[in-house]
């Protein structure tokens, strides 16, 4: 009973987050005329930083680290903060549907090989089922264009997918010791030197801090980082890392949503009907833990 209160409580996080997540593209969008991909990384990181550094302080929500968290800590800064630059690459050398089913196909099977690898999780016929239906709903939302040509971007944009579900994976190794506030703290200590050093080598600029069009989404794109990021963290606290990659896919939902809503996007017949594969395949671990839970009753 415990454990599968557990798993609803981390199903409904890793859902709110995937709200948040979401937000990213409306964010995006807005401040796309004055700040380019690593330089909004690395002032996302600027502005967070000070604010999660209050917090923690405060709140008391840092500890000292044990030396065999170390490399935890460090896999999953370096990987949260090194795969903005192939999402980026891919994202400018492909087809925007192509590169999204990628990294987001990269994504969930990241859940469902680090999950056995790191965590000897077992993928049952559920299981299974659920990628399955989450696939084929990402292949019908979003339009598959490659050709040999586009290898490299379309490696690219794969990759950037298993690294952020390895960082996300990672956290569970550490979210029982240490609170959410410091596990994502390692993001945005990678995130800030590296895609500083990036974009000032390919000679990105900002905006000047009048410019508010521009820093205003930027400050709401930080905000909706940090709030996604501790929701997902604290869900797959709860989740095998396989449950909680299929139901991260709601994020795709919920974009949808705010584009028809923000931008007057078109939603059509076929959209509807990959977000009802992906909305069955986010459902499905849990309905299977209501049938046996209603078979021990």
């Amino acid at each position: 009973m415990y454990k599968s209160n557990q798993q609803f409580k981390g199903s409904g996080l890793v859902a709110l987050s995937a709200i948040f997540f979401a937000s990213y593209g409306i964010w995006s969008k807005l401040m796309a005329i004055g700040l380019d991909e690593f330089s909004q990384a690395w002032t996302r990181a600027l502005i967070l930083l000070p604010i999660i550094g209050l917090i923690g302080l405060v709140f008391k929500q840092f500890k000292p680290i044990k030396k065999v968290d170390f490399p935890w800590f460090i896999l999953i800064g370096l990987m949260g903060a090194l795969n903005q630059a192939p999402y980026y690459y891919g994202f400018l050398k492909l087809p925007i549907g192509t590169a999204t089913l990628l990294f987001y196909l990269g994504l969930t099977l990241g859940g469902y090989i680090l999950g056995p690898l790191l965590f000897k999780e077992k993928i049952d016929k559920f299981k299974w089922l659920a990628l399955s239906l989450g696939v084929i709903g990402l292949i019908t939302i979003y339009k598959f264009e490659l050709n040999l040509t586009l290898w490299l971007p379309a490696t690219a944009s794969l990759v950037a997918g298993l690294m952020g579900a390895t960082a996300v994976v990672s956290t569970k190794k550490l979210s029982s010791h240490y609170s959410e506030l410091q596990v994502i703290s390692s993001y945005l200590v990678f995130m800030l030197p590296i895609n500083f050093l990036i974009g000032i080598s390919t000679h990105q600029t900002i905006p000047n801090l009048d410019q508010t069009s521009i820093w205003l989404p930027a400050i709401g794109y930080a905000l909706s980082f940090l709030t996604a990021n501790l929701l997902v963290t604290a869900g797959f606290k709860y989740l095998e890392p396989s449950v909680g990659a299929i139901i991260g896919l709601l994020e795709i939902i919920f974009a949808i949503i705010f584009g028809a809503i923000v931008f007057k996007e078109t939603v059509t017949l076929v959209l509807l009907f990959g977000c009802g594969l992906i909305l069955s395949a986010a459902i499905l671990p849990d309905l299977k833990k209501l049938i046996l839970k209603a078979r021990d009753n």
